[in-house]
């Protein structure tokens, strides 16, 4: 239950809407009920009302540490009912007396749908009977109540009431990651306090990196029973690290019993790790990207669109149209309006749009689930939803806050900003193909390829975390790192990292390559091996395990390289077993090598000067 009767805001504004489909977590049977309010992180009401330079006084006269309050908004809706929209002021922190009673939910949701009815009434009082002389309490009335109904089930909670755990559901509306402070602790007063065991109940706390998008955490309640248990008061709270201007909206908050503890444990603690970062967007063109319909005459192009490309572009987003439309007509248009250069097989013609988009990511090669797709139409929105496995599709209204998406951000490295470009060269390679027919070595040799290996620079570092974060078929361990994680992965001592740059006489790859590695007496021990999608099939990763031997190696040696499967990196498995390797059920796949064995004969091998490992 959230303060809602708080909330004021100066002006109107539009509610945070989620950027794509949320699977909330069901089967909650019962839950706690939790009442959740404004306080301070140095609160002492109410003396500091008297003294303190942040007192701002809300509507009941307590201390204001929410820029407007708690805003309902009922765009995120679970098993536990409307969301609170928060915007942190300073030393602002959301928090609620504990306890472990635990109802069945539906009642909790009736309880929380009444209660602020209720409010209105007892705020009214309130302030009438302030108004004709009673004490300044009167004012907070509707707190009060509350608060004196949350220390009473605080008293009646026993050690028999366990619940699962702790479910916490929150939506983080920025385009970057923030962390929250969550705790659950002995009241401030009774910090120090001896349990009836003769031990301090100790603090639970833990940090909460929220990703940009919807985020589930699920805390035990093996991790909060020391507390819980405790017989003393206790507070649960979100804290966030920033000071001031943190917006969250807050979902699940509760002690819960669940159906199945398991579904809800095994799901990513972060369900934005089912939804990748996308790469290409695919647009519709009729009342999509431009005003009118092409073969009916005449057409405007939407303002927004200029600009749209070519941020897009600079963020490395590809960019493509798919439209049911005369092609040579819709072409000659789009070149006209300056917006052809920026595509990659454009497919304009009358055939289903959901087979057309799946053409295009096989020819892209990159999954349909990093596609989004806008369309006007609701038919083809529904049609390519229902037929193309995790693609997002929006409304031609989003348009204008296409920018703003969190998987459409994109990065500023200089492959990113040269992607388009790199499969422009893609479109020549492939022409230039067809001409050597089934004889597709023939054609790797007469384009030319160097590959160059070395040392990561300071300059390669970011290009370096988007393939730790982004690579999916051919990531060979299946290791996903965070920002920080990748800055303490450079620094790791005790192995080499290299990269792998790739060109060839159509235009520069870029950086399409990184792997730690670490050889001990003969044994070359491959940590981990990313490789962009991009050089797939130029056998760069045979030509870099013959790299790895030849520099650590005299002679025969054995390659050990850490493979983990996972549901979409299968093609780097039949890499392994096309080149010799033996997978092991240790995560581990082996291969028995003489120098020279894996020598690519058309690649011209480089090498920077790659430093010892400290």
């Amino acid at each position: 239950m959230f303060e809602f009767d708080q909330y004021r805001a100066l002006e109107s504004s539009a509610a945070i809407r989620p950027a794509e489909k949320i699977s909330y977590v069901t089967g909650i049977r019962k839950r706690s009920l939790l009442i959740w309010g404004e306080h301070c992180v140095e609160c002492a009401a109410p003396e500091c009302f008297q003294t303190c330079d942040l007192y701002k006084p809300r509507p009941d006269q307590r201390c204001r540490r929410f820029e407007v309050g708690m805003r309902r908004n009922n765009h995120f809706r679970s098993q536990t009912g409307s969301a609170a929209d928060i915007v942190f002021g300073q030393w602002g922190k959301l928090e609620a007396r504990g306890n472990t009673i635990l109802l069945r939910n539906g009642l909790v949701s009736l309880i929380e749908t009444m209660v602020p009815r209720l409010q209105l009434v007892i705020n009214f009082f309130g302030r009438l009977v302030r108004r004709f002389g009673g004490s300044a309490p009167w004012n907070s009335l509707s707190f009060e109540l509350l608060d004196y109904v949350a220390k009473r089930l605080q008293k009646a909670s026993t050690p028999e009431q366990k619940p699962d755990g702790f479910l916490i559901e929150i939506y983080n509306p920025a385009q970057q990651c923030c962390k929250v402070k969550f705790s659950c602790a002995v009241s401030q007063s009774k910090m120090l306090s001896i349990t009836a065991s003769g031990k301090l109940a100790l603090p639970y706390w833990k940090q909460l990196v929220l990703t940009p998008g919807y985020n589930r955490f699920f805390v035990p309640y093996s991790d909060l029973s020391a507390v819980v248990e405790s017989t003393l008061p206790y507070n649960i709270s979100f804290t966030p690290e920033e000071e001031s201007g943190t917006q969250l909206v807050f979902i699940s908050t509760d002690f819960v019993c669940v159906d199945n503890l398991e579904a809800v444990i095994s799901e990513p603690k972060n369900l934005a790790e089912l939804k990748p970062a996308a790469k290409c967007v695919v647009f519709d063109l009729d009342n999509t990207l431009w005003d009118g319909v092409l073969v009916e005459g005449e057409i405007s192009l939407k303002s927004s669109v200029p600009a749209l490309f070519k941020s897009l572009d600079q963020r490395g987003i590809l960019i493509t149209v798919a439209s049911k439309n005369n092609q040579e007509q819709a072409l000659e248009q789009l070149t006209e309006l300056g917006l052809v250069e920026y595509l990659i097989y454009p497919v304009i013609n009358w055939n289903q749009k959901s087979e057309n988009i799946k053409w295009l990511a096989d020819k892209i090669s990159i999954g349909t689930d990093t596609l989004i797709f806008v369309d006007d139409s609701p038919f083809e929105r529904e049609e390519v939803s229902q037929s193309v496995a995790g693609i997002e599709v929006l409304p031609e209204t989003a348009l204008d806050t296409l920018l703003e998406h969190p998987r459409l951000q994109g990065s500023l490295t200089a492959e990113s900003g040269n992607r388009r470009a790199m499969y422009q060269q893609q479109v020549q390679r492939s022409e230039a193909a067809v001409e050597f027919g089934e004889d597709y070595l023939a054609f790797l040799k007469a384009c030319n390829i160097v590959v160059t290996i070395g040392a990561v620079a300071d300059e390669q570092r970011e290009r370096v975390g988007e393939l730790l974060q982004r690579t999916n078929q051919l990531n060979f361990s299946g290791t996903k790192y965070t920002r920080e994680a990748v800055d303490e992965l450079l620094q790791e001592p005790g192995t080499d990292k290299h990269v792998i740059h790739c060109i060839d006489k159509y235009g520069d790859y870029g950086l399409v390559g990184f792997s730690i590695t670490k050889a001990e007496q003969g044994n070359i021990k491959v940590q981990d091996f990313m490789l962009s999608c991009r050089v797939q099939g130029k056998l760069i990763e045979k030509a870099f395990f013959n790299y790895l031997v030849d520099k650590y190696t005299n002679g025969t040696a054995t390659l050990d390289v850490n493979f983990v499967a996972t549901k979409r990196n299968g093609l780097a498995k039949s890499v392994l077993q096309d080149i010799g390797f033996t997978l092991e059920v240790s995560r581990s796949a082996m291969l028995e090598v003489e120098l020279g064995q894996l020598d690519v004969d058309f690649l011209e091998m480089r090498t920077d000067i790659m430093p010892d490992a400290q």
